[in-house]
C-alpha cells in the first residue's frame, strides 16, 4: 500500500512517541519522522508545504486505536 513504510515507522516509533508527545500529532515521510504538531491542521500544513502531492502521513499519537465503522454500502 502506499503508506506502507509511513506506517511502519508510526509503529516502529510509537513507544517513545507517546513518552514524549502522546495526545499530538505526527508528520512522517518515508522513514523519517518530520517532526510533531499540536494540532492535525498544523501537520497536515507543513506535510503539503514540505511534500506537495507526495506521499505523507500525519497520525494522531494514541496508545489505542479507535475502531472505525465503515458501512458495506460505501465500500
Amino acid at each position: 500500500m502506499i503508506l506502507d513504510r509511513e506506517w511502519a515507522t508510526y509503529q516502529a516509533n510509537l513507544p517513545e512517541l507517546l513518552k514524549k508527545d502522546a495526545g499530538r500529532y505526527v508528520l512522517i515521510h518515508g522513514d523519517q519522522i518530520v517532526g510533531v504538531w499540536d494540532t492535525k491542521d498544523q501537520a497536515l500544513e507543513e506535510g503539503y508545504r514540505r511534500f506537495l502531492l507526495g506521499p505523507f502521513m500525519v497520525h494522531h499519537i494514541v496508545a489505542h486505536e479507535k475502531p472505525i465503522f465503515v458501512p458495506r454500502g460505501l465500500i
